[in-house]
């Protein structure tokens, strides 16, 4: 179960980027994350409404994994600017590193064919997203790309503590501090001149829904992953995400795959096939 529920939020999770980033084209992308998100905090409240669940002990975790996840998708989203990608989303996808070094260190098992698995899906998803094997890149981008690694991989950590105490509730808060730390990230890129035009249409608004929604529902998928065993398998089965997108611009925009990627691909599937197994 656990397998599935954490393999279903990378789908989830990975089809949400590949629409995002299509919205991204021609509105910032901070403007796309923000407004999807308002959608994903309503439906928690709709949520927590009909369920009753009043079980808030794990406010902290929860608004911990959106305040950190908030700011590593600012930084991931700087980074890219710089139009490094080709440095900067493999750096990013080694965030499954910080919950799985987490995890361990709180009490974890890691058997020899669970840590062989780990570092194939791990390996896998970074040939995956494409790295760059030659060529410079400034300190800066770089930099960013790693705080967003480690942001992204904090925020799995604490959706897994937060998540064990309650689903919904934690989830409303995560968004509500997701939602915070935008508007205030927004307003001081837009004070510094550097937000960029375009802006949200009405026609934009099914997909932001859609967006938010599924973002959302990877997130509680996750945590329900997280109940069924450690926290390090999940985060690493969750964390493949980036190949759902790659395999979307693949199908659907026929964007070509380089050799590299292919050999991610394939890294990854053993990857799960070990770590589910072994889990």
């Amino acid at each position: 179960m656990l397998a599935l529920l954490a393999l279903g939020s990378s789908v989830v999770w990975g089809t949400s980027d590949f629409l995002g980033g299509l919205l991204t084209k021609r509105i910032p992308a901070l403007l796309v994350v923000a407004s999807s998100q308002i959608f994903g905090l309503s439906a928690t409240i709709v949520m927590v409404l009909i369920s009753g669940d009043q079980r808030w002990g794990g406010w902290l975790p929860a608004i911990l994994a959106g305040a950190v996840g908030s700011i590593g998708l600012a930084a991931f989203y700087t980074a890219l600017s710089s139009g490094a990608m080709g440095v900067v989303s493999p750096i990013a996808a080694l965030s499954a590193v910080v919950p799985v070094a987490l995890g361990l260190a709180t009490g974890d098992p890691m058997g020899a064919a669970l840590g062989i698995g780990i570092a194939c899906a791990i390996g896998g998803c970074v040939l995956a997203a494409g790295p760059e094997i030659s060529g410079g890149v400034g300190a800066r981008p770089v930099a960013y790309a790693v705080l967003a690694a480690c942001c992204f991989g904090l925020t799995l950590f604490f959706i897994d503590r937060a998540s064990e105490v309650a689903v919904a509730p934690s989830l409303m808060m995560m968004r509500s501090a997701d939602l915070v730390v935008l508007g205030v990230l927004i307003t001081v890129v837009r004070a510094r001149g550097a937000l960029g035009s375009g802006r949200p249409m009405r026609s934009d608004i099914p997909m932001l829904a859609v967006i938010g929604l599924g973002d959302l529902g990877a997130n509680a998928l996750y945590g329900l992953a997280t109940a069924y065993g450690a926290v390090s398998v999940a985060a690493v089965l969750g964390s493949l995400f980036p190949v759902m997108t790659l395999l979307l611009a693949r199908f659907v925009l026929h964007e070509r795959m380089r050799r590299i990627q292919l050999v991610g691909v394939a890294l990854a599937v053993v990857g799960v096939v070990l770590v589910s197994g072994g889990s």
